[in-house]
C-alpha cells in the first residue's frame, strides 16, 4: 500500500528533554571512533608492543571513503601524547673525513640550542682571537723569538763567510742569489783581468776551492731553512698556546652544558683542536681576504667557518610526546631526505649542512603513516623502505644513480 508522506514525516526529530545537559559544552569529548571498536582494539594491541628490537608495522584496510586515514591519525594523535619525545637529530662536520659527517642525538630542544651556541661561539672567537695577536704580551714574546733566531742566522752567516775567506773567497749577496769572489793575497777581490793573467794551475786551484765554497753555501742555506722552520714552529706554538688559553674557557662552558652527551663533547673537542690548527682564518676577524683571481669577477669562496656549525635535521623542541608524521606522497626524497648541491665553477659540491630530512627522520621514535596505494606506485621507495626497516637505518642516496644501477643490472 502506497502512502503519501508530508515534509515533517520525512525528518527525524528528537526531544531535547531526553538529553541530560543544557549545551554540548558540558559534555566530555569523545575519545574513540564510532563504529570501529575492533579496529581500534587491533591498533591498540599493535601499538602496545614496545619491543624496541622488533617494532611492528600495522596495515589498515577498508573501503574507499570510510575514513581509514582520518581514524588512524585521530587515534595516533591521542595515543602518542603519553609516549616519550624522541631526541633531536643533527649533523656536524667530520674533521677527519669531511665526506662522512657525524650525526648527533640530543634531548629534544637541545639541537637548536647547540646550533645557536656554536654560532654564538664562532662569532665571539672572530673578535677575541685577533685580539690575542694584537696583545702586547704576544708581540713581546714573538719579538724575543724572532731576535733569538736572527742571532742564530747571523752567527751561521758569519761562520760561512769565515770559512769562505779561509779558502780565499768573499761572499756577495744579491737580490737573486749569492756570488763568490776570489780574493788576492791582500784580501781584495780578484778582477777578471787579474784572474785571466793567472796560470792554468792557479786557476784550477781557485776553481777547486770555489767548489768547496759552493758546498759550504748550500749547507748554510739548508741550515738557514731549518732555522726558519724552527722559528715558524715556535711562533705557531706560541700562537696556539695563547689562543688555546683564550678559547678553552668557552669550550669548557659548553662541555659542562652538554657533558652527558659523549658525541657532542667529542665534536666540541674536535672543533677546538681544528680552530687551534687553523688560526689564519681568524686572524683578520673572519673577513674575506681571498686573493683576486685572473677573472674579472670575484671568485666564490666557501665559508671556512661553516664546518663549526650544526645542521639541525630534526627539531623536536615543540613536539608533545611521540611524533606522528603522515606522508601522503611517498617519493624517495620525501621518505629518506636528500643531499642538496650547489654549483661552484662548474662543479657540483655539497657538505653536511646541505643534508635535508625525510619523513623517516621526522618520524624516528614515533609513527609514520603512509598510503599503501601511493607507496606501491613508487617502486623505488617501496624497495628502499623494506631495506630500511630490515636494516634499521636510514641511508640517503641519489635516486637518479639508483635508477641507473637498476637499469644497468
Amino acid at each position: 500500500m502506497v502512502k503519501e508522506l508530508n515534509a515533517d514525516q520525512l525528518r527525524r526529530t528528537c526531544d531535547p528533554k531526553g538529553f541530560g545537559f543544557e549545551t554540548t559544552a558540558e559534555v566530555e569529548p569523545l575519545d574513540r571512533i564510532i563504529g570501529q571498536d575492533r579496529a581500534i582494539e587491533a591498533l591498540r594491541l599493535g601499538l602496545g608492543i614496545k619491543d624496541r628490537k622488533n617494532r611492528y608495522n600495522i596495515y589498515v584496510a577498508g573501503g574507499t571513503g570510510t575514513g581509514k586515514m582520518s581514524a588512524v591519525e585521530y587515534f595516533l594523535s591521542h595515543a602518542s601524547k603519553d609516549e616519550p619525545t624522541p631526541p633531536d637529530l643533527c649533523y656536524v662536520h667530520n674533521f677527519e673525513n669531511p665526506y662522512n659527517p657525524h650525526y648527533l642525538e640530543l634531548t629534544a630542544g637541545m639541537g637548536v640550542q647547540l646550533r645557536d651556541d656554536m654560532q654564538h661561539l664562532i662569532t665571539r672567537l672572530k673578535v677575541e682571537i685577533p685580539k690575542v695577536f694584537e696583545s702586547d704580551e704576544f708581540k713581546a714574546r714573538s719579538k724575543r723569538i724572532n731576535e733569538r733566531f736572527t742571532e742564530k742566522r747571523s752567527a751561521l752567516s758569519d761562520a760561512m763567510e769565515e770559512k769562505a775567506r779561509e779558502l780565499g773567497f768573499a761572499i756577495q749577496r744579491t737580490p737573486i742569489g749569492i756570488n763568490t769572489l776570489p780574493l788576492q793575497e791582500k784580501g781584495e777581490p780578484l778582477s777578471q783581468e787579474e784572474y785571466a793573467a793567472l796560470s792554468e794551475e792557479k786557476r784550477a786551484e781557485i776553481r777547486e776551492k770555489q767548489s768547496k765554497v759552493q758546498t759550504i753555501i748550500q749547507e748554510n742555506l739548508q741550515a738557514m731553512a731549518r732555522i726558519e722552520e724552527e722559528r715558524e714552529e715556535e711562533i705557531k706554538k706560541l700562537a696556539k698556546e695563547a689562543v688555546l688559553f683564550t678559547i678553552e674557557p668557552r669550550f669548557n662552558q659548553l662541555k659542562e652544558r652538554y657533558g652527558t652527551l659523549e658525541r657532542v663533547v667529542g665534536f666540541l673537542e674536535d672543533a677546538k683542536h681544528d680552530i687551534v690548527e687553523n688560526l689564519g682564518q681568524f686572524k683578520d676577524g673572519g673577513k674575506d681576504t681571498a686573493p683576486k683571481g685572473p677573472l674579472p669577477f670575484p671568485m666564490p669562496q666557501t665559508d671556512p667557518f661553516k664546518r663549526y656549525y650544526v645542521n639541525v635535521l630534526v627539531d623536536n623542541s615543540k613536539t608533545e610526546g611521540a611524533p606522528v608524521i603522515v606522508e601522503q606522497n611517498a617519493t624517495y626524497t620525501n621518505l629518506f631526505g636528500s643531499i642538496e648541491r650547489r654549483v661552484q665553477m662548474g662543479v657540483a659540491i655539497t657538505d653536511f649542512s646541505m643534508i635535508k630530512p625525510g619523513s623517516l627522520h621526522r618520524a624516528n621514535g614515533g609513527y609514520l603513516v603512509l598510503n599503501a596505494n601511493n607507496l606501491f606506485r613508487v617502486g623505488l621507495s617501496w624497495e628502499a623502505l623494506k631495506i630500511a626497516i630490515k636494516r634499521r637505518e636510514i641511508r640517503i642516496e641519489d635516486p637518479l644513480q639508483m635508477l641507473v644501477y637498476a637499469t644497468s643490472e
